[in-house]
């Protein structure tokens, strides 16, 4: 819930808590041969081969997955003709360093296992200049590119598509990872190999999260009307509802009952704020 004072904070935090705080948990130090055999790795998610190469890849769901450990297994077969199986945790993908195999994991992720998708993800592959399906490539510029091919040729149905599924997988992998210093130490990863992650405690993730809470309350007077106006100038004159409602309010009845619920939340937090010391900012 939005609270009105504290918008931009509580948004991020409650994101924080939706994902655990994206802190890689000890699901990571769990060896391949323990986690491949449960029951979600019967079929595969994402599959991908090469008929000139003989060359293949197959995203299936860890037993041990959760949205706290989103671990993946990926099997397959090199150009060598190689078969291998690899551990993937989606959160530590970079896509401006990473491999198809892992693009096809973010697939699974975020939820676009169409056929269409699968095309898309190739279409991108092809793009980066990669010879195999487990060389490192830059995806992120590779998206841009392609998008730019089809929007100078007006392919605009190509371009929208293409837009929201790479738009998908830069909001999944846009939340910031946060490693445990002892996780990091077990498993002998470098920061220098985290580049695009912060190396923390969780006490000190924690601490930073509840800094903000309160430095926002403190500072930001801004009301929810105020607020909403800012992120949407039509807003007076657009239709305001909830997903999965098909109720449609005014502008003035939708702040109001965002009002009355933020009243409800302030009032069933009150113990939490006073604990933080931000009721008197917030009541």
């Amino acid at each position: 819930m939005t609270i009105s004072g504290i918008e931009s904070s509580f948004d991020v935090n409650n994101t924080q808590r939706t994902y655990g705080n994206r802190v890689l948990s000890k699901n990571f130090n769990i060896p391949i041969e323990e986690i491949n055999s449960g029951s979600k790795v019967n079929a595969p998610l994402q599959a991908v081969s090469n008929p000139e190469t003989g060359e293949s890849i197959e995203i299936y769901q860890s037993d041990v997955y959760s949205e706290d450990s989103p671990i993946y297994i990926v099997k397959g077969k090199t150009a060598e003709g190689e078969e291998f199986e690899r551990k993937l945790n989606a959160w530590i993908i970079d896509t401006r360093n990473c491999s198809l195999a892992e693009i096809m994991v973010l697939n699974a992720e975020v939820g676009n296992t169409s056929n269409a998708d699968k095309q898309r993800a190739e279409i991108v592959f092809k793009q980066t200049g990669a010879e195999n399906y487990l060389d490192k490539a830059d995806y992120s510029t590779a998206m841009k590119e392609v998008l730019d091919d089809y929007s100078k040729a007006g392919n605009w149905d190509s371009y929208l598509s293409m837009d929201k599924w790479q738009q998908d997988i830069k909001d999944y992998t846009s939340v910031q990872v946060n490693f445990d210093r002892g996780i990091m130490q077990r498993n002998g990863i470098s920061t220098d190999s985290c580049s695009f992650a912060t190396l923390r405690s969780i006490e000190d993730i924690q601490k930073e999260w509840n800094d903000r809470i309160i430095e926002a309350a403190k500072n930001n007077k801004t009301s929810m009307r105020d607020v909403l106006k800012q992120n949407h100038p039509n807003a007076e004159n657009m239709k305001w509802g909830f997903v999965g409602s098909d109720v449609e309010m005014t502008f003035d009845e939708f702040v109001k009952y965002m009002e009355d619920e933020n009243r409800k939340w302030l009032q069933s937090n009150k113990d939490w704020l006073e604990e933080k010391g931000l009721w008197e900012y917030v009541k």
